[in-house]
């Protein structure tokens, strides 16, 4: 028994040693800044890159832990940032981040001048999409019809509404989340929906439609195109060749309108983490391909600079400065120019 005290002795004192040298949980909380970045509904190909992109930033910022939030996509991630409920929203399309920033359309009243671009990570097509015996063949026949214009809060949904708005169509709009759409599609509750591919090509949820429904892709006309961009001249239009949709190489040329889509913050996110993000995205690049390949069409420190209509973050023009990119003037945030 005599024995054995020094080593219960020392045992205690081992343990109240590691209870004084254990950092406290506000130091551990010093060591990690988390942050939530806000995407898109699992539902989407865009899901899986939002999840590959926190991915690289966890790898390479080593002081973050970020975790990836469902969201509504585009506009619910602005208003949930101008919230303060998130850090980044790494799903915005560049018309959206476009109108809040300058307060224009459903922004009038929600302007938010401090959003600041990041990264483009695509551009993208929005497909019209109706099941093959929905006996809609142009987009004048979804009038009365039940179609879901996009994922309920998405930059899709708003621009959909927007277009059919201009051409003076009326469907009888369905509206809910995409999983909920691919379900009505399917068991023909309604007719179709407008779905953002994954680049050029359709993405999963209309690859889930196809599996149990023949489906029908709905293009614009030169005078529908032609009556938009007169209208809003800011929204991208895309056109894919015919027979280079890889579910339906039988399609003919095809075009309508799409997005650029980014990942923006607000302009207080801290500077060196805005920088360090960026360098993250260039880093992961083959990471993010390989959860979602149309970013390989996607040079972002190139691109980011070229496409953004808003100012990019401080910390972002710092790291494209160092790229040696060239950096149009309408793209230098204000505060870097004091």
């Amino acid at each position: 028994m005599k024995k054995s005290m020094p080593i219960f002795g020392m045992s205690i004192a081992l343990f109240l040693g590691l209870i004084f040298l254990w950092p406290s949980e506000a130091a551990w909380a010093q060591k990690k800044r988390f942050i939530l970045i806000g995407s898109t509904q699992t539902g989407s190909s865009h899901y899986a890159y939002a999840v590959a992109a926190t991915k690289a930033i966890n790898m390479y910022v080593p002081e973050v832990n970020a975790s990836v939030v469902e969201t509504g996509a585009s506009v619910d991630n602005i208003k949930r940032m101008r919230a303060g409920q998130m850090d980044i929203g790494a799903i915005v399309t560049s018309k959206t981040m476009f109108e809040a920033w300058k307060g224009i359309g459903m922004w009038k009243d929600m302007k938010t001048p401090d959003l600041r671009m990041l990264w483009v990570y695509t551009k993208s097509i929005d497909y019209y999409v109706v099941r093959e015996d929905s006996g809609v063949k142009k987009l004048e026949d979804l009038n009365g019809k039940k179609f879901n214009p996009g994922m309920r809060g998405s930059a899709s949904e708003a621009d959909a509404k927007q277009v059919f708005e201009v051409l003076g169509i009326k469907p009888d709009y369905h509206i809910g989340g995409t999983a909920d759409s691919v379900a009505a599609i399917k068991d023909g509750r309604i007719a179709g929906y407008v779905k953002t591919g994954a680049g050029l090509q359709l993405d999963a949820s209309t690859l889930d439609v196809m599996t149990m429904t023949k489906i029908r892709l709905i293009p614009m006309t030169p005078e529908q195109i032609k009556k938009v961009k007169d209208a809003v001249p800011y929204i991208p239009f895309f056109t894919v060749p015919a027979g280079q949709i890889k579910a339906m190489p039988n399609q003919s040329e095809y075009t309508s309108w799409g997005m650029v889509v980014c990942a923006v913050a607000m302009k207080g996110f801290p500077d060196d983490l805005a920088y360090k993000t960026v360098k993250s995205i260039v880093k992961g690049r083959d990471m993010i391909v390989a959860a979602f390949p149309a970013h390989a069409d996607v040079d972002v420190g190139k691109d980011t600079p070229e496409l953004t209509m808003i100012p990019l973050h401080a910390g972002a023009y710092r790291a494209y400065k160092e790229l040696q990119v060239k950096i149009p003037e309408t793209a230098i945030p204000p505060e870097a120019k004091k």
